[in-house]
């Protein structure tokens, strides 16, 4: 699993066996052009896909305006869930960069070295792990809890995040063999481990062999009203 606290997001892929996405956010991308008004689920509602489409790609145009690229890195240190975590990480994914979810529990000193290592180009944190911050530099550091930015020119909050104007047009940059996740363990090593973006898909179809990943939305018996889902 690629983060255990983060377990209970979702996000749409398409429901054609022939038609498996070659990177994490092409399913999404599909449906959102094809049926803008398909219902599906969000942090536990009903919405759209064009909607949820549409929150990440401003999301993914904040990001590479303020120099996330291909090959960039990108950290997410939280100390609890946050319903807009996964939305960040397809985000990430989508500028062709890669994403990592540091363990919860992670300490000041091992957080600098996987710093200093990765060099990130941008690192989104909370009110949890604010102490964090000090070892961060000039870093761009993204906020996920309201109210923790002194704004200063390298921080921002995760409204201005979602009030950029998306780029509906924005390409995916990378190729399905590109790093999508870089996963640390619980342990105190600096190394972590890159899924690509194939991989990933590969070990979720697997995940799902013989049985279909749809949920019925609340309240509805009409076919259309399903949708599959993906779950990290």
């Amino acid at each position: 699993m690629i983060s255990p606290t983060y377990s209970s997001s979702y996000f749409v892929l398409p429901g054609e066996a022939n038609a498996r996405p070659s990177y994490l956010t092409e399913g999404l991308k599909r449906i959102a052009e094809k049926r803008p008004e398909r219902p599906c689920l969000y942090q536990g509602r009903v919405t759209t896909v064009e909607k949820v489409w549409e929150r990440v790609l401003r999301a993914s145009t904040w990001l590479q305006r303020n120099g996330v690229e291909a090959g960039s890195i990108v950290l997410i240190a939280l100390s609890v869930d946050h319903p807009d975590a996964q939305t960040i990480a397809l985000a990430v994914t989508h500028a062709g960069a890669t994403v990592s979810f540091l363990p919860p529990t992670i300490t000041l000193e091992r957080f600098q070295r996987i710093i200093e290592r990765s060099s990130p180009a941008c690192v989104f944190l909370d009110g949890g792990n604010a102490d964090l911050r000090d070892c961060i530099g000039s870093i761009i550091t993204v906020w996920m809890t309201p109210g923790h930015s002194q704004g200063d020119w390298n921080e921002a909050e995760l409204d201005e995040i979602f009030a950029e104007r998306p780029a509906w047009g924005m390409p995916f940059p990378g190729k399905p063999d590109d790093g999508a996740f870089l996963v640390y363990d619980n342990s105190d090593r600096d190394e972590g481990e890159v899924w690509s973006h194939r991989s990933l898909i590969n070990m979720l179809a697997s995940r799902n062999s013989g049985a279909r990943s749809v949920q019925s939305l609340p309240g509805s018996t009409e076919e259309d009203l399903h949708t599959d889902l993906l779950q990290f």
